[in-house]
C-alpha cells in the first residue's frame, strides 16, 4: 500500500524538523565552550568588612579564575588572593614597577594623587601608619592590594600582608552573586 500525500508530507516534516534539531545539536557542541568564556569562575563568602562599601561581609562573590591567564592585573581592580591559608579579597592600588605612597589618609601613586570614591570615610580613630607610608617601589611580579575600608582593612601598607605575589592571586571578582545588601546582588566589576 502506497504512503497517501498526507502521510507523505507527515514524514517529509518530520525529516525536516529531525534536520533541524541535529543542526542545533551541532551548533551547540561547538558553541557553547565559546560561549561561556567565563568558565573558569569560582564563587567565595567574604568575611570581612574590610572592602565596605563596594563589598559586605557574607557576600558572595564570584572570581574569573582563568582571567589573569590573558590579561594583565591592572590597577582598581577587585581580586582575589591567597594570604597564607587564607583567601583574600582588596583592591590593587599598585603593580609591579609603580610606586606608592600614602600621605594624610590617601594614596599617592607614580607621584599622582589616586581619586578613589569607593573609599568609605568614616570619624574612626586610626593608626598613624594607616594614612602614612614612604614611597615604595612595587617589584615585578607582586601588586600592592588595599581595602576600601581602609581602617578595618589588613592590606599591603603592613608589612606582614606587602606586597602580594601575582602568583598568589586566584582570580577577578566580576559579579556579586548573593547578598543580605539590598542593591547588592548582581553588580558587576
Amino acid at each position: 500500500m502506497d504512503p497517501t500525500p498526507r502521510q507523505k508530507k507527515h514524514v517529509a516534516l518530520w525529516i525536516v524538523l529531525g534536520s533541524i534539531l541535529g543542526l542545533c545539536v551541532i551548533v551547540a557542541i561547538i558553541a557553547i565552550p565559546a560561549a561561556f568564556k567565563i568558565s573558569h569562575t569560582r564563587a567565595f563568602r567574604l568575611s570581612s568588612d574590610s572592602m565596605q562599601p563596594t563589598l559586605y561581609s557574607g557576600d558572595v562573590i564570584t572570581a574569573d579564575t582563568g582571567y589573569y591567564s590573558e590579561h594583565p592585573v591592572s590597577d582598581g581592580d577587585i581580586i582575589v588572593f591567597r594570604h597564607g591559608d587564607v583567601v583574600l579579597a582588596k583592591r590593587v592600588s599598585a603593580i609591579g614597577g609603580e610606586t606608592i605612597e600614602g600621605k594624610d589618609g590617601k594614596l599617592i601613586r607614580n607621584g599622582v594623587l589616586l581619586t578613589e570614591p569607593y573609599v568609605k570615610n568614616t570619624n574612626e580613630p586610626v593608626d598613624q601608619s594607616e594614612v602614612a607610608f614612604s614611597s615604595r617601589t612595587i617589584p615585578a611580579g607582586q601588586i600592592f592590594v588595599t581595602g576600601d575600608w581602609r581602617s578595618r582593612s589588613l592590606d599591603s601598607r603592613y608589612p606582614d600582608f606587602a606586597p602580594v605575589h601575582t602568583s598568589d592571586v586566584i582570580g577577578k571578582v566580576v559579579y556579586i552573586y548573593g547578598s543580605s545588601q539590598p542593591g547588592q546582588i548582581g553588580r558587576k566589576f
